[in-house]
């Protein structure tokens, strides 16, 4: 028997397990809404894949406002934004979609953000279990770096990514394709410095092929389909996608593990390799992603589960907490894998229901981020970050409520959740 001491922290109103996008916009509403928060975040940093896993770019961000409208308003003031060909506004003066965001600037607003609505934030901290009453968390503990603790909260919010909590509470899952339960690739981010002057990266098809065809005639073999080369708002960096590790299941380290040490090795030969390409001699790494970006891992089975039909017919909910307008993006399953990333689904535009973040089996859990309900097909579909970032919004303040009005968070009604996301400029 394991002696797992720990301290007492105290209760909460609202506990926010994992601080990256969809985390962190979940303590911050909750916290604006009268909460008193907790946000536990295993890295050094808030905002996950956006900083920490170095995807500098918010996906479906468009029709979105709330925390994600502060955050480019944010970086925009701060010249921390930069679109296709350098470019920031449009020749209306519109931002331009799409844009390359600095992760530094990333990080402090979600800092900032935090600490301004009162959130108590712990870094190098994970929820590692959690104790039951029926289908209700009673405590839960998390390991630091400091040592053990344990804690309350009247609701608790799983944003970990991975669905780690649910998993802990005994909530079913699933992970991986209909046909061979293969997960969505993995993919170690790389900023680099020193491309060829006056190069301005893959921002169309014929960009893409253009560089495809640099790497073959230079016998440089990638696992990604294609490279993407996007260059950043500052020190003139770039961040270069060209890595994909395989069958990383959520319930494996190994596995995980496994992809960090290959993504790692495969970063680092593909860009020694560029030196030898005439322009490219002066290209190397700055850093690599303190962790890698995973796409798909437990996808928890909730009180509505997101159907192939909802994206296929465009199905709209009266307990919408966001409208997803990014279409399928599966990308290659194995490295022999040659389908086309949409795989013959065409979506139209769909909304994310308030009961696909309540998960079975436990009556004081809200889900945000990629581990909310739903298929595999409609996942790689909403599972970019500004959709996760709405859905952690939407759980912030429904959780808030919750604890403030001592209702269950399966019987609160999910149109609130609606019209609180419409009052914050969020597109329904």
């Amino acid at each position: 028997m394991y002696n797992l001491k720990s301290q007492y922290m105290g209760e909460f109103d609202v506990a926010v397990c994992g601080g990256g996008i969809a985390g962190a916009c979940a303590a911050i509403s909750a916290a604006r809404a009268g909460a008193k928060t907790i946000l536990i975040e295993r890295g050094g940093s808030l905002g996950g894949t956006l900083t920490e896993g170095f995807m500098p770019l918010i996906l479906d961000a468009d029709n979105k406002g709330g925390l994600v409208k502060e955050l480019y308003d944010f970086l925009d003031g701060h010249g921390m934004t930069i679109a296709k060909r350098g470019a920031r506004i449009d020749e209306n003066g519109k931002r331009i979609p799409g844009r390359m965001l600095d992760t530094e600037g990333c990080k402090y607003f979600f800092d900032k953000a935090s600490v301004d609505a009162g959130v108590t934030v712990l870094f190098h901290s994970q929820a590692a279990a959690v104790e039951m009453n029926g289908e209700s968390i009673e405590n839960l503990l998390v390991v630091t770096e400091c040592g053990n603790y344990t804690l309350k909260a009247d609701v608790y919010i799983d944003a970990t990514g991975n669905g780690s909590l649910a998993d802990y509470a005994g909530c079913a899952w699933d992970c991986g394709d209909p046909e061979e339960k293969r997960p969505s690739p993995t993919s170690m981010g790389v900023c680099t410095v020193g491309m060829p002057k006056d190069y301005w990266g893959t921002d169309s098809v014929a960009d893409k092929d253009a560089y495809a065809k640099l790497l073959s005639d230079n016998g440089i073999e990638i696992s990604a389909e294609q490279a993407t080369v996007k260059i950043l708002p500052s020190l003139n960096s770039w961040d270069m996608g060209m890595n994909f590790q395989y069958d990383v299941m959520p319930n494996d380290i190994s596995s995980l593990s496994r992809a960090v040490l290959e993504g790692r090795r495969e970063s680092f030969e593909t860009i020694e390799a560029h030196k030898k390409i005439s322009g490219y001699e002066n290209l190397y790494t700055i850093f690599t992603s303190s962790h890698i970006g995973v796409r798909e891992g437990r996808r928890i089975y909730g009180e509505y589960r997101l159907t192939d039909d909802d994206i296929l017919e465009g199905r709209r909910f009266e307990d919408a907490v966001c409208l997803v307008t990014f279409g399928v993006d599966v990308h290659k399953l194995s490295d022999k894998d040659t389908t086309e990333c949409a795989r013959g689904y065409r979506t139209k535009p769909y909304h994310i229901p308030y009961r696909a973040l309540l998960p079975k089996g436990c009556s004081n859990m809200i889900l945000a981020g990629r581990c909310i309900s739903g298929d595999f097909y409609p996942h790689a579909s909403y599972r970019v970050m500004g959709n996760m970032a709405a859905t952690g919004e939407a759980a912030g303040y429904a959780a808030a409520e919750c604890s403030k009005s001592g209702t269950s968070v399966k019987k609160y009604d999910g149109k609130l959740v609606r019209d609180f996301m419409i009052t914050r400029g969020y597109e329904i």
